[in-house]
């Protein structure tokens, strides 16, 4: 923080999740030791009869291919080969570029983390898999003065891999993150009301995953928890918008194997405007009579699994970026997410915006403060008009029932009519 190295920390978690399916009951347990394992799987058989004397159970798992594989992917840059007295030098000179292009006075604080995942699967049909991934995550934050309040913004770069995703080599990647901080001391508050809009790819990420990717969770689907339930096979967007979700996309969200050993395929969930599928497991696809998504995932052994995103994007169309600007002419652009609120049983959402910009004639104008954009999916996606031509990724996170798990923002630029904003 402001050039110096405030603070270290090295953490290892490891140990082993046990999910047992038995008499229709589904039971997990956790340990980190193996030695323990025999009477957890002992205590798990004993609760899931418990509970059959109370409730028949009804899980059972759709049928999958038994799969045997060992994957390990290796950053080119290996933090664990870098001596800590060079690899603070990296961190202090692109410190000292983000404060030499700084024009306003800000407190910068930069956080990394690097991270080695790895899991490995057996269950009693035979499979056998192991995977090993390596990411890297900086995010640089940023505080001004704007009158008499103090705020902030903040920026994440990086993905799968070691050192080389992080911006030290090449430090002008930075260059949004300080346009945004030399220019939110004379930012204006953005007057309440409806703006045809564009959304950068955060925002979009976060609009679309939020809200209409939770919905499409098949759990969910199944619980009543989502808006989705019952419109399989309708249309729910314009002919523009597809939605895939895709695991093999070299971000924080890849992997080629889920939770339970299923080899990862792109999903392709919203088919020219067309809901076409959910995101499964093998448990959700058994009760709805279908085939595993490969989307159930876990981010650590103390956790049972989940239906989760892993990659979760708009197909990018044809607009440039100055296309999608000129469409929109006078109205808003609409930075980085923030986080909010969103139901995905209503599709109702209030979604935060670090910051915007107004446009006007076509060109971006004035820097807006934090503010807040809300909705229902259903009527925002019918208020999708354009597409960007390209996908961006950064660094993104997703919580769950209390579980957080890193994957990709990824997404295009959108442009939305009629966005609501306070």
């Amino acid at each position: 923080m402001d050039g110096k190295i405030t603070s270290e920390s090295n953490c290892i978690n490891s140990g082993y999740g046990i999910r047992l399916l038995s008499e229709g009951i589904i039971s997990f347990a956790s340990t980190p030791d193996i030695k323990f394992a025999e009477k957890e799987i002992m205590k798990a058989i004993k609760v899931s009869k418990l509970l059959t004397n109370w409730k028949k159970g009804n899980s059972s798992l759709a049928d999958a291919p038994v799969a045997e594989a060992s994957v390990t992917r290796q950053p080119k840059q290996d933090w664990k080969n870098i001596e800590l007295d060079d690899f603070k030098e990296k961190i202090k000179n692109l410190d000292s570029y983000v404060k030499e292009s700084l024009k306003v006075d800000a407190r910068i604080e930069t956080d990394i983390l690097f991270l080695n995942w790895s899991e490995r699967f057996l269950n009693s049909e035979g499979s056998k898999v192991y995977q090993e991934y390596p990411y890297a995550v900086l995010t640089l934050t940023g505080r001004v003065m704007h009158t008499n309040l103090q705020i902030k913004y903040y920026k994440s770069f990086g993905g799968m891999g070691g050192i080389e995703v992080l911006p030290f080599d090449n430090p002008e990647e930075t260059h949004n993150f300080i346009e945004v901080i030399n220019n939110l001391p004379t930012a204006s508050h953005v007057q309440q009301g409806k703006y045809n809009s564009v959304l950068n790819e955060d925002m979009a990420w976060t609009l679309v995953h939020e809200v209409l990717g939770h919905s499409l969770e098949a759990d969910n689907v199944l619980s009543g928890r989502s808006f989705s339930a019952g419109l399989l096979g309708l249309k729910i967007a314009p002919s523009i918008i597809s939605v895939i979700d895709d695991p093999y996309i070299e971000t924080l969200g890849y992997s080629e194997f889920d939770s339970e050993g299923i080899k990862g395929r792109g999903t392709l969930l919203v088919d020219e405007g067309i809901l076409t599928d959910f995101l499964h497991s093998r448990t959700t696809a058994a009760a709805m009579d279908t085939e595993s998504s490969s989307n159930y995932r876990s981010f650590s052994f103390e956790f049972l699994p989940q239906v989760r995103m892993s990659n979760f994007f708009i197909e990018p169309k044809d607009f440039s970026t100055e296309e999608l600007f000129e469409q929109v002419r006078d109205g808003l652009y609409i930075g980085e997410g923030l986080g909010g609120s969103s139901e995905p049983q209503t599709g109702e959402y209030n979604l935060d915006a670090q910051y915007g910009r107004t446009i006007k004639k076509g060109e971006l104008d004035e820097f807006i403060l934090h503010f807040q954009i809300s909705g229902n999916m259903i009527d925002t996606l019918s208020k999708v008009e354009f597409v960007g031509d390209r996908l961006f990724a950064q660094p993104g996170s997703c919580v769950k029932n209390n579980q957080r798990l890193f994957v990709g923002s990824i997404c295009p630029k959108i442009t939305v009519s009629e966005m609501r904003v306070s």
